[in-house]
């Protein structure tokens, strides 16, 4: 007996200083076969680009314990999108995109956005 698969998607629109973004996210929990673990959740997300040349973008998460978020990305992202994993079944993880100028200055947070892991 299959359990199929289990597929939960949000879209969160997100505002970087100086652009119109919109941000796409999709949570993507897999259950299968009654005899077999569940697969890792990621959190997949993308953004439209800054309206300002930029190099990249810092991407921010904390937990519903945290009070100040971790930036989860080791250098600059490049590309428009970014993929959490693993990220915790049950738990529910706030976001925040930073774009990222030549000399390193960071914008202010986009607008903040949850997603709860199912």
């Amino acid at each position: 007996m299959k359990l199929g698969s289990l597929r939960k998607i949000a879209v969160i629109a997100v505002l970087l200083p100086g652009a119109q973004s919109l941000l796409a996210i999709k949570a993507q929990p897999a259950l299968s076969g009654l005899q077999t673990s569940a697969k890792p959740h990621t959190v997949t997300f993308t953004w439209k680009a800054s309206l300002s040349h930029v190099p990249g973008y810092n991407v921010y998460r904390k937990s519903k314990s945290e009070t100040d978020y971790r930036k989860l990305n080791s250098s600059l992202v490049q590309c428009l999108k970014y993929i959490d994993s693993p990220v915790e079944s049950g738990a529910a993880y706030h976001y925040a995109v930073r774009a990222v100028d030549a000399k390193g200055h960071e914008s202010a947070n986009s607008h903040e956005f949850t997603i709860v892991i199912p």
